[in-house]
């Protein structure tokens, strides 16, 4: 009788979410509704129709954290809620908005077109992990599960809609090219510990603090144990939220 229940609430689940983004992906491509997104650190428009970040523990933190004239990475950043938020009402902050996913990023450039932020936020067109070169990218049909992986993009019922080969950059390749990171907020499914080893740079030298959405329902790997050794290797300390970390060198 459970493996019925389990097998009848993932399937609502799956007809939940596939309709919500068929309907999300026709609003963007028709622009019939923007609507109005209140989050813990600016209100602003978009395409999407749930305001699913309106009590955001992390991003009310991030926002809490970051000075006025903050420099974020936002690694991750689907279709820019965060680095929307964190640009609307602090000008002299710049977000470098990383999404490998080429619909998504569409995505993205329109909603920050929308909000006139093209001078606030830069928007990057890669992945982020341990080495400089070219991947093949797994887009769920859940787009927020999109990764380099099959098996994170195939979670909570989802199923890979297709793949597109990527360029890939660590962290520590990007400081080449654009402002230092004061803050890095990561969120990139299963693959957060390939990006610290790309970044180790970066956060010997430069010291960025971290912000990462910690990651474990669905995958077979303690990607959450890997993070913490990283960490240690280069003395960051760890506070531990319900559901992402914040990370930095104690004071």
């Amino acid at each position: 009788m459970d493996s019925v229940l389990l097998w009848l609430a993932g399937r609502a689940r799956w007809l939940d979410y596939r309709s919500y983004y068929r309907l999300v992906a026709a609003n963007y491509a028709h622009q019939w509704l923007s609507t109005a997104n209140e989050t813990p650190a600016g209100s602003f428009r978009s395409y999407e129709l749930l305001n699913r970040h309106g009590s955001d523990p992390m991003l009310a933190e991030l926002d809490a954290y970051c000075g006025s004239e903050a420099v974020i990475y936002d690694i991750g950043s689907n279709v820019g809620v965060y680095s929307l938020a964190l640009a609307v009402d602090s000008p002299g902050r710049r977000l470098l908005a990383v999404e490998p996913a080429p619909k998504t990023r569409a995505q993205l450039r329109t909603n920050v077109a929308h909000n006139a932020l093209d001078n606030r936020i830069e928007m990057l067109g890669c992945s982020v992990s341990e080495a400089d070169h070219t991947h093949t990218c797994h887009l769920s049909s859940y787009p927020e599960c999109s990764a380099f992986d099959r098996e994170s993009a195939t979670r909570w019922e989802a199923s890979l809609a297709e793949t597109c080969k990527v360029p890939v950059r660590r962290v520590d390749t990007l400081v080449e090219s654009y402002p230092l990171s004061d803050v890095i907020k990561i969120d990139v499914e299963g693959v957060a510990p390939a990006v610290l080893r790309g970044a180790r740079e970066t956060l010997e030298i430069h010291q960025s603090t971290l912000f990462i959405e910690i990651h474990e329902e669905g995958l077979s790997t303690d990607t959450t144990s890997e993070i913490r050794e990283l960490l240690k290797d280069v003395d960051y300390s760890i506070t531990e939220r319900d559901d992402y970390w914040r990370c930095e060198l104690p004071a």
